[in-house]
């Protein structure tokens, strides 16, 4: 058997499509000691010849993602002693976690997943970081962390040693509602939101300005007080559409001397000076929004991948949406997500189309805004991405 899964790879890419598909059949029936010689195989030819080419790179990526959606115990500790990637440099090593991390959680049950890869020490894929994400791919899942010391245990061990997703509640907090899988969902049910329904979600009517809104709000003359910081802290969930993509962001803060009522935010937004609407420009229809929505656009965001490069997966994700949302409610970049979250709560949130030129207006654009507790701040992220 292992003679003939070398002579398959030596033949290289004409092979490749007829092994991957042999790949999904064996794997499926069950045939695990085959994968597990072509895992070894292909970790081999990695390690001692240095091969990474695209058909090995091709096929590992096929052979985890056979045994990542293919429930039971047996293929998860095939997966585990797989190598995360046969890719050089720490970034293919991450990015290969991250994604391993998804799939697992979405293919297997915590009753599988916990003993294998949290109570065996298993091999190369199953490093301490693959499994701090696939910990809060597990949250998103709505997985009960709580009822599996070991689940429990390892996220306490991740706070000991500040691990950067350990701020990271290891429960749904109530802003993350929407994430939550109806009682009745179909099997592919998704909290993920289509790129089109990003871009121009509007799940409630356009807020209309009248000549009274524009009246109340005269006093009203809100003064650009952006802070590179902030800017920063709120740009997090896109951060990959301008780091890997052609992407574009404007974080804006506004700070007004007179409170704005959320009944009278329109009249004030079209006021606003903002970069992705120049003064003069026709401003965008305008609708008020859920915190839990938001969080959703976010979250999407930053898990999808941007026009080129890739996405952050969920718990990466999670970490950059709630970042952005503390951005945006002015929380303290050291603030507790907790207290992050009891902000978001209490402000109030709109959700802009992106009409201008200023955005691609391709597949990926965002414009959110908040008017934070008091009613004196404002906060505005955009952002636009293109092929």
């Amino acid at each position: 058997m292992t003679q003939r899964i070398k002579e398959l790879l030596d033949r290289g890419f004409s092979a490749a499509s007829a092994l991957g598909e042999e790949i999904q059949h064996r794997v499926s029936s069950g045939d695990f000691e085959w994968a597990t010689l072509l895992g070894a195989e292909l970790a081999r030819r990695a390690a001692h010849e240095g091969e990474d080419s695209s058909e090995h790179a091709f096929l590992l990526d096929r052979l985890q993602t056979a045994l990542a959606t293919t429930a039971g115990q047996q293929s998860l500790r095939v997966l585990m002693c797989l190598p995360s990637s046969l890719q050089a440099g720490e970034s293919a090593r991450t990015r290969a976690e991250r994604r391993l991390a998804q799939l697992v959680a979405l293919g297997h049950r915590p009753a599988d997943i916990v003993p294998v890869v949290y109570g065996e020490r298993l091999g190369t894929a199953a490093s301490d970081e693959f499994r701090a994400c696939l910990l809060q791919e597990l949250v998103l899942e709505g997985v009960a962390v709580p009822e599996y010391p070991l689940l429990r245990s390892f996220g306490e061990a991740l706070v000991a040693e500040e691990h950067p997703l350990a701020p990271l509640p290891l429960h749904l907090l109530p802003t993350e509602r929407a994430l939550l899988r109806p009682t009745h969902a179909p099997h592919d049910w998704t909290w993920a939101l289509p790129p089109a329904t990003v871009a121009r979600h509007s799940d409630r009517p356009e807020l209309r300005v009248s000549p009274e809104m524009r009246r109340r709000t005269v006093a009203a003359d809100p003064a650009d007080t952006t802070v590179p910081e902030v800017a920063e802290a709120m740009s997090a969930a896109v951060r990959h559409w301008l780091e890997e993509s052609n992407g574009m962001a404007a974080a804006q803060e506004f700070w007004s001397a007179s409170p704005v009522s959320p009944d009278d935010f329109a009249a004030v937004f079209e006021r606003l000076p903002l970069t992705a609407w120049p003064t003069g420009e026709t401003r965008p229809r305008l609708h008020p929004a859920t915190s839990d929505r938001v969080l959703q656009v976010l979250l999407t965001t930053a898990v999808r991948s941007p026009a080129y490069g890739n996405g952050m997966f969920g718990a990466y994700g999670r970490l950059a949406a709630w970042r952005s949302l503390g951005g945006l409610v002015g929380a303290a970049p050291d603030a507790p997500i907790s207290h992050t979250a009891m902000l978001v709560e209490q402000a109030h949130w709109f959700i802009a189309d992106p009409s201008s030129d200023w955005f691609y207006q391709v597949a990926w654009d965002l414009a959110v805004a908040a008017l934070r507790p008091g009613g004196q701040e404002i906060a505005v992220l955009t952002a636009t991405d293109t092929d």
